[in-house]
């Protein structure tokens, strides 16, 4: 860097952007009565994030080879300390307040003492656990959550299991498949994914997740956060200007928890929502009942508030792709189904283009509707190269995907296509609007039906 001066200027605009990040959450400091707010916490998290993009384009600033492959290595020794932890059910032999003697936590994991210690004093350089005097152990803001919310470890569990051995196999894959190539002779057997060499498996990973509830649970938590979240949705959405939607009627369509509904009607007291879950277990995580009221006053405030969002808030079920039995709302926000281990390449085109056809025949006989589309994407080729805060968390995905499953994701060009290509006899889908999430990660379309006379 030294040689290079555009090196030291980029460096010192990182510097700044470190600082003025740093600002920015410092001075949420000292405003606990507002933490409660949806709008504040969003605010937080943003700026969090913000801070943590920051520090890592600053590092990568600085960072040499050697450094490089220090970083390696203490990432691999984590992930492998944190699969240990979570195999003999470590973490939830410490409590979650106080300290307790090493001795004790091994003697109740039936592990060793010595083993144990020197796997805490390696987890413990990242804020993972710590000693916090010699022979006792305790949890860590980091590490406590993965007691409490058993999401967290399960994604990590799924990248240690499954994800990683996956991902040191793709340079095998990739040679047998030249190796098909360079005979001439074509296979009736799917090529070979990474994850198929790893496991020595020919059972593709879509079926392993089908057979295997857990393997399914836990591939699902670690997709949510590697990808999209549900910040990023509540930042695209929560940019919008909902308040010259007053008394809207607003359909979510493919939920999986009438979470994002709510944070919406705290935005405006005057939107309905009717929340369309995709699955009985949408019911099982947000607690909804059968009468529609899905608990919502719990945790959400006053009980004024709380009856307030029940009376706007419906909840009801909806299988994908069946008729879209709500004609007369203001919105419909669909959220389209984004590669995973359930849908191939292929599939997830066809079941995309089924709700895209099932909303534009709504809209055609209510032309005053706004569709807006909410899917997971890959980063286009521009804008991989516009913007380093996107790159991480979209490739990431996007080799997670293809190294599991050996399908690419979906462009915002071919989405755009998709839905500029749904029409009838009478009109079109159009696109409007579009929106990426900060992180790169999620996309909204806004599209609109447009007859043949025009809207």
């Amino acid at each position: 860097m030294t040689s290079n001066p555009h090196g030291w200027n980029e460096l010192d605009t990182s510097v700044q952007d470190l600082v003025a990040a740093a600002q920015d959450l410092a001075g949420y400091s000292g405003t606990d009565t507002f933490v409660d707010s949806s709008t504040s916490a969003r605010d937080i998290s943003l700026a969090r994030r913000k801070l943590c993009t920051a520090i890592t384009r600053l590092q990568n600033l600085v960072t040499e080879p050697g450094d490089f492959i220090q970083h390696l290595a203490h990432n691999t020794q984590l992930l492998a300390c944190i699969q240990w932890l979570g195999e003999f059910q470590v973490l939830a032999c410490i409590p979650l307040s106080g300290s307790v003697p090493m001795r004790d936590v091994a003697d109740l994991a039936d592990v060793s003492e010595t083993q144990l210690s020197r796997i805490v004093r390696m987890t413990a350089t990242a804020d993972f656990l710590s000693e916090p005097q010699p022979g006792y152990i305790s949890h860590t803001p980091l590490s406590a959550p993965f007691v409490t919310n058993l999401s967290y470890l399960d994604a990590a569990m799924l990248l240690a299991e499954t994800a990683a051995p996956a991902a040191l196999h793709m340079t095998i894959a990739t040679q047998r498949s030249l190796e098909k190539k360079g005979t001439g002779r074509r296979s009736e057997r799917p090529e070979e994914s990474a994850y198929n060499v790893a496991f020595h498996s020919s059972q593709t990973f879509q079926s392993a997740c089908e057979q295997r509830p857990k393997l399914h649970r836990q591939w699902l938590a670690y997709l949510r956060y590697v990808g999209a979240d549900h910040d990023a949705v509540i930042e695209l959405l929560g940019g919008l200007d909902w308040f010259s939607l007053s008394g809207a009627n607003i359909v979510d369509v493919g939920a999986h928890s009438t979470t994002t509904a709510k944070t919406l009607a705290k935005l405006n007291p005057t939107l309905s929502f009717i929340v369309q879950l995709s699955e009985i277990t949408g019911q099982q995580q947000d607690g909804a009942s059968e009468n529609g009221n899905d608990g919502i006053g719990c945790n959400s405030g006053s009980d004024g508030s709380s009856r307030d969002l029940s009376r706007r808030i419906v909840v009801q079920y909806r299988t994908p792709g069946s008729p879209q039995m709500v004609k007369d709302a203001d919105v419909y926000l669909v959220r389209l189904p984004s590669l995973s281990a359930a849908v191939g390449g292929s599939s997830l085109r066809q079941r995309i283009l089924v709700e895209l056809h099932t909303h534009a025949e709504v809209l055609r006989t209510n032309t005053s509707a706004t569709l807006i589309l909410l899917l997971d994407l890959l980063l286009d080729t521009d804008d991989v190269h516009d913007s380093r805060d996107m790159r991480p968390t979209a490739c990431l995905r996007d080799l997670s995907l293809w190294q599991m499953t050996n399908a690419w994701g979906m462009e915002m060009g071919e989405l755009m296509e998709l839905v500029n290509g749904v029409q009838d006899s009478m009109g079109r889908l159009v696109v409007t609007d579009k929106l990426r999430s900060r992180n790169g990660a999620t996309v909204a379309l806004h599209a609109k039906y447009q007859s043949k006379w025009g809207f």
